[in-house]
C-alpha cells in the first residue's frame, strides 16, 4: 500500500468568499510540485471548514523515482587539447559533478560540440520532499484579503494555531507560520473542544466526524438541504431556492446546524423585496414561502452546531430581524408621506462624481441621450416622458428606505412610482433600468426602461472615461465592464437596430460640457471598451467560436441585432467542407486584393472559361446577396457563399491572376475585389481559424 500524506491547518475563522478559492489553489500548487519532483500519479485533495484547511495526498510513492539528468559542459575545443586529452576544463567539470572523466561525452548542439555527462540523481524519502514544497504551496496561497497578528511576521487569511503534517503514521517535521508540526488537533469548538492525537493520516476525516467536524463540503451541504426541508415541512413551507446563500452556508460552519425563527406576520404588508432584503442580504438567512409562492413569515438560519437548546441563537435572531423590519416600515411609512416626484430636486444635493456633477445633472443628461437614442430608433416614444422618467427612476436614492438598504436602489422607486399613479412604463422603468448586471439577468421590461438603462450606462462610461477612470487590469471600481456588458445585452435582446458606435458618441458629446477632454478620443476610447465587450457576448453569450465573432465584426459590429444572426450562422456553417475550402480560398483573394483600387469589371476582357464561369457566379451570388439580405435571411446568404467554393476553387486553378499584360491582370483583380466586397458584407471569412490554411 502506498503511503497517505495528510496536512491540517487549523486557523481562526476563515471568510467563507475565501475557502473555495484557497482549495483550488493548494490542490493546484501541490499537484503542480510534486510532478515536478518525480510524483506524477499522486492525488490531492483539499477541503476545508471555516477553522482548517486540509490535503489529502494519495498514490504516494515512498520514495521519489531515481532520475537520469543530461548535463552541458564546456565547449569541446576547451575542454580536449589537440591530441584530445583532457584539459583542466574537463577535470573541473567532471569533479563538479562527481562522475569520472572516462564518462564524459561529446554531444552535437546548435552552438557546435560541447562536454556532456549523465548524472544520476537517486530519488529521496516522500517525508523529505513533503517537508520542503508543501510550505511554499501553503505559503504560497493567494486570498481577498490577509492579515498580519503576533509580531506582525506573517501573512496569512487568518491566524494559524496547529499544524498537523503525517505520512502515514509518522510526523514529517515542517514549520508554518511560525507552527511547528504534530499530530494534536481539536474537535468542534461547542461540542468536542478538548485536543487530540492522530494515529494515522488515513484516520483524520472519520476522527473529525466523531467530534461533530464534517470536513467534506459536499456531506455539509447535504446536511444543511436535508434539515431545511424538513423544518421548512414542519411550517407547512417550501425553501426558496438560494443556491449562492446555501453554498455560503456551507463555508460557514464546521457542523451544519439550522434553526427555523419567526417574525410578525403583520411586516408581510411591506414590499416583499424589503423582507427578502432583510432576512437575506442582514442576516443571511434562508427565506421561507408557502406553498403557492408567497412570503411566509419564518426563516431558517445556520448555526455552527448541532442544536440551540436554550433557544438563544432563534431568539437573538428573530430579535434583530424584527427590529430592522421595524425600522424598514418606518422608513416606508415615512417616504410614502408625499410622492416621489418632489424628491427629485434633491438629486441636486447628491454628488455622482466630483468633476462630473450631481445625480441631478446627470439624470438630466440621461434623460437627454435617451431622447437622442428614441430618435435614432424611431421609438414611438414622447420625448418629455424619457426626460421625466431619467429623474423619477433615480429619485428613491434619496429616500429613507434606500438609503439604510441601497441594494433596494431602484426596486423602491418602482414601488413609490406605482403607489403614486404613475404609469406602467415608468414605474417599471425605475424597478428595471439597473438592469441586467452584466450579462446576467432579463432586460428591462418597458422600452422607457431600455432606453434610459442604455443611455445612464453610456453616460457613466463616457464621463468616467472622459476623466481617466479606466478600467486596467482587474480593477474596475466603477464597474464598467458590467455597464458596458449591459448596454450590448440590452441592445441586442431588445433588437435595436442602433449603431452604437454612433450611441456612444452621443454620450460623449453629452458629456463634453462638464469634462475637460476631447470628446472625438473618448468615444474612441469607449468605443474600443464596447467592441471588446460585444465579442465576448457572441462568445461567451451565443456561444460561438472567437474566430468567428472576429470574422463578423470585421464586416461590421456596431449594430448588434444583425451581428448576433450574422455569427450564428457562420458558426453554423463553417461546419461545411465547401464552406471551409472557400474560407481557404478567400484567403488568397484578400491577399491578392487588398491595397487595390476599386474597378469596374469588363467580361469582354476575359480569356478563361474559369474567369468567365467565376464572374457569371459572383453576379448571381451578388443578385441573390441583395434579395437575402433584404428579407433578413442570412443562413441563406451564407449558403449562397458556400456554393461559390468550387468555382473560386477552380478559377485560381486555371487563372493566373497576376498576367503579364496590366489590362488582363486589373480586370482579374477587380473581379476578386468584387466578389470579396460581397463577402465582406456578411463576413471576413480570412480571420477563420482553418485546417490547411497554412499551407
Amino acid at each position: 500500500m502506498m503511503p497517505v500524506f495528510l496536512l491540517e491547518l487549523r486557523t481562526e475563522e476563515i471568510p467563507a468568499n475565501a475557502l473555495p478559492g484557497a482549495r483550488r489553489q493548494l490542490e493546484e500548487r501541490l499537484g503542480a510540485a510534486l510532478a515536478e519532483k518525480g510524483f506524477e500519479g499522486a492525488t490531492v485533495v483539499c477541503r476545508s471548514t471555516n477553522r482548517r484547511l486540509t490535503v489529502t495526498v494519495s498514490g504516494l510513492p515512498g520514495r521519489q523515482p531515481d532520475r537520469q539528468e543530461r548535463v552541458m559542459g564546456p565547449p569541446a575545443r576547451v575542454a580536449f587539447d589537440a591530441e584530445g586529452r583532457p584539459t583542466k576544463a574537463a577535470e573541473g567539470f567532471a569533479r563538479k559533478l562527481g562522475v569520472s572523466i572516462g564518462t564524459l561525452e561529446r554531444t552535437a548542439t546548435d552552438k557546435g560540440e560541447y562536454v556532456t555527462a549523465v548524472v544520476r540523481h537517486e530519488g529521496r524519502p516522500a517525508g523529505e520532499i513533503l517537508a520542503e514544497i508543501v510550505p511554499a504551496a501553503v505559503r504560497g496561497l493567494r486570498f481577498p484579503k490577509t492579515m498580519r497578528w503576533g509580531l506582525g511576521r506573517y501573512t496569512f487569511v487568518r491566524p494559524v494555531h496547529g499544524v498537523v503534517a503525517l505520512l502515514d503514521g509518522e510526523v514529517v517535521p515542517m514549520e508554518l507560520f511560525g507552527v511547528a508540526s504534530g499530530r494534536t488537533t481539536v474537535g468542534h469548538r461547542v461540542h468536542a473542544p478538548e485536543s487530540f492525537e492522530l494515529g494515522s493520516a488515513t484516520g483524520h476525516a472519520a476522527a473529525l466526524a466523531e467530534r461533530k467536524v464534517l470536513i467534506d463540503p459536499a456531506a455539509r451541504r447535504r446536511m444543511l438541504e436535508e434539515r431545511a426541508e424538513q423544518l421548512a415541512g414542519e411550517a407547512g413551507c417550501r425553501v426558496h431556492p438560494d443556491e449562492s446563500l446555501v453554498a455560503e452556508h456551507v463555508e460557514l460552519v464546521e457542523y451544519p446546524g439550522l434553526i427555523r425563527g419567526q417574525f410578525d406576520e403583520a411586516f408581510l404588508e411591506l414590499p416583499p423585496e424589503v423582507v427578502v432584503t432583510t432576512l437575506r442580504h442582514h442576516q443571511k438567512c434562508l427565506i421561507l414561502e408557502t406553498p403557492a409562492g408567497e412570503l411566509a413569515p419564518h426563516f431558517l438560519a445556520v448555526i455552527d452546531r448541532m442544536d440551540d437548546p436554550l433557544e438563544l441563537i432563534r431568539q437573538g435572531n428573530e430579535w434583530v430581524i424584527g427590529a430592522r423590519l421595524a425600522d424598514a416600515r418606518f422608513f416606508f411609512d415615512e417616504d410614502r408621506k408625499r410622492p416621489l416626484a418632489e424628491l427629485v430636486p434633491g438629486l441636486d444635493r447628491l454628488e455622482f462624481h466630483r468633476v462630473l456633477g450631481s445625480l441631478g445633472e446627470k439624470a438630466r443628461r440621461v434623460g437627454r441621450l435617451a431622447v437622442r437614442l428614441a430618435e435614432a430608433l424611431g421609438a414611438r416614444v414622447d420625448p418629455a416622458d424619457l426626460e421625466r422618467a431619467a429623474a423619477l427612476v433615480k429619485a428613491d436614492l434619496v429616500t429613507n428606505m434606500v438609503g439604510e438598504f441601497p441594494e433596494l436602489q431602484g426596486i423602491m422607486g418602482g414601488h413609490y412610482l406605482r403607489r403614486d399613479g404613475e404609469p406602467e412604463e415608468i414605474w417599471t422603468a425605475a424597478r428595471d433600468h439597473y438592469r441586467p448586471v452584466g450579462f446576467e439577468g432579463e432586460i428591462p421590461a418597458s422600452e422607457i426602461g431600455r432606453l434610459i438603462g442604455v443611455a445612464d450606462r453610456l453616460d457613466t462610461l463616457a464621463g468616467l472615461f472622459a476623466v481617466g477612470e479606466v478600467p486596467t487590469g482587474s480593477r474596475d471600481p466603477f464597474g464598467l465592464r458590467r455597464a458596458a456588458q449591459a448596454v450590448v445585452k440590452i441592445v441586442a435582446e431588445a433588437g435595436w437596430e442602433l449603431d452604437l458606435a454612433e450611441a456612444v458618441a452621443s454620450a460623449a458629446e453629452g458629456v463634453s460640457g462638464v469634462a475637460d477632454a476631447d470628446t472625438g478620443a473618448v468615444a474612441q476610447q469607449v468605443v474600443a471598451f464596447m467592441e471588446d465587450r460585444v465579442r465576448r457576448y457572441l462568445t461567451e453569450q451565443i456561444g460561438v467560436a472567437g474566430d468567428t465573432a472576429d470574422a463578423v465584426m470585421a464586416a461590421g459590429w456596431a449594430r448588434l441585432p444583425g451581428l448576433v444572426v450574422r455569427a450564428a450562422a457562420l458558426e453554423k456553417a463553417r461546419g461545411n467542407a465547401a464552406f471551409r475550402a472557400l474560407a481557404l480560398a478567400f484567403k488568397r483573394v484578400r491577399n491578392i486584393t487588398d491595397g487595390q483600387a476599386d474597378a469596374g469589371v469588363d467580361p469582354g476582357l476575359f480569356e478563361q472559361d474559369a474567369e468567365k464561369a467565376l464572374y457569371g457566379e459572383a453576379m448571381a451570388f451578388h443578385e441573390a446577396l441583395e434579395r437575402e439580405l433584404a428579407k433578413g435571411q442570412v443562413e441563406g446568404a451564407f449558403a449562397g457563399m458556400g456554393r461559390l467554393a468550387d468555382v473560386l476553387e477552380t478559377f485560381f486553378v486555371d487563372v493566373l491572376v497576376m498576367a503579364e499584360d496590366e489590362g488582363i491582370r486589373m480586370n482579374r483583380i477587380a473581379l476578386l475585389k468584387m466578389l470579396g466586397r460581397d463577402f465582406l458584407k456578411l463576413a471576413d471569412l480570412s480571420r477563420l481559424q482553418v485546417e490547411g490554411s497554412e499551407s
